[in-house]
């Protein structure tokens, strides 16, 4: 099995190459468990695998000496201090390294995550299939701790893609994504630094593609694992997370507004759809909860609980997500 370890320096203008793109900020310990796992992910070939751009947005560089045991265990492994917080600031920074580095493809994973050792090889063979421009993998939840019932029988922490294999799709993530690098000559920064600190940046560069005419697809064998720790299972980051998505929803549709009007149709439209979501999750968590117990009443209220964000971002209130206590936007 021919792994970035095994990799050669034999890599030449003509040939497609990836780079692995990871923002860490405070997570030593499992940026290394992540790192680990790369260690073990095949290249894919035809394209070759140039390297792994690690970027520390802790201005303190808490991820530098994590990142310098692994200097002689994976090679071209690139590590860069961005003082200036935020999720866009630091994808956007990865981004450009990807390009100095000449890489065709960079392939963003969280560092909270595990890479399956077939990653690379399935997100690269459903682009050459289809040609797309950006390839969303597919990530399955595992709890470090075994979670409250009422927590794992509500499907919260769970992803399941919704179209078929090598399909297109219309959203868009970057905890296990494919990207083009070639997008930011007629883009520009790929990520939006509105996003910084709220998170909704991936999500805002999916609709950016797809109005400028690219394409997603979906890889459902591009796995990757994301731990749930303990800190994300009480109720009330559980309720915030589910929050942060309707507010996400919200905003990034408040973006694209060309004018004040369309701002103001915009807030209508979420206004209408956050308020009939409130009783809408309350019916199903009435059906639910009869079935499932608690565990259901909040697989329905999390329907109210994504309508109330919403209302959040109506009025002006964004729900925070990066380096907020109880945060898992990064």
């Amino acid at each position: 099995m021919t792994t970035l370890a095994s990799e050669s320096a034999s890599a030449s203008a003509t040939t497609t190459s990836v780079v692995v793109g990871v923002i860490t900020f405070r997570r030593p310990q499992k940026l290394a468990r992540l790192l680990n796992s790369l260690e073990s992910v095949q290249a894919p070939a035809p394209w070759i695998w140039n390297g792994v751009v690690i970027v520390d947005n802790d201005p303190d560089g808490s991820a530098r000496s994590t990142v310098e045991q692994w200097t002689n265990r994976l090679p071209k492994v690139t590590y860069i201090s961005e003082t200036n917080t935020g999720l866009s600031v630091a994808r956007n920074r990865a981004v450009q390294a990807a390009r100095d580095a000449n890489a065709d493809w960079l392939a963003f994973i969280d560092d909270d995550e595990e890479a399956s050792v077939q990653w690379l090889t399935e997100l690269a063979g459903t682009q050459r299939a289809t040609n797309a421009d950006a390839v969303l993998g597919n990530t399955q939840f595992l709890f470090e701790e075994s979670p409250p019932a009422w927590l794992e029988g509500s499907r919260v922490y769970e992803f399941r893609p919704d179209v078929p294999d090598q399909q297109p799709i219309h959203h868009l993530a970057t905890n296990n994504v494919l990207l083009r690098t070639a997008l930011v000559e007629e883009l520009g920064p790929l990520f939006d630094e509105r996003f910084s600190k709220t998170g909704g940046e991936d999500h805002h560069l999916g609709r950016r593609l797809l109005r400028a005419g690219y394409t997603i697809a979906q890889s459902t064998m591009g796995q990757t694992i994301e731990w749930v720790p303990p800190d994300r299972m009480p109720l009330a980051v559980v309720l915030r997370r589910l929050q942060r998505d309707g507010n996400t929803l919200t905003i990034v549709d408040l973006s694209f507004a060309s004018s004040p009007l369309e701002g103001i149709r915009v807030r209508l439209r979420h206004l209408a759809e956050g308020l009939a979501k409130l009783p809408l999750g309350v019916a199903r968590a009435v059906v639910y909860g009869i079935q499932d117990g608690r565990s259901g009443i909040l697989r329905g209220l999390k329907t109210s609980v994504i309508g109330f964000g919403q209302l959040k971002a109506v009025i002006g209130m964004d729900v925070l997500g990066y380096h907020q206590p109880d945060s898992d936007a990064i």
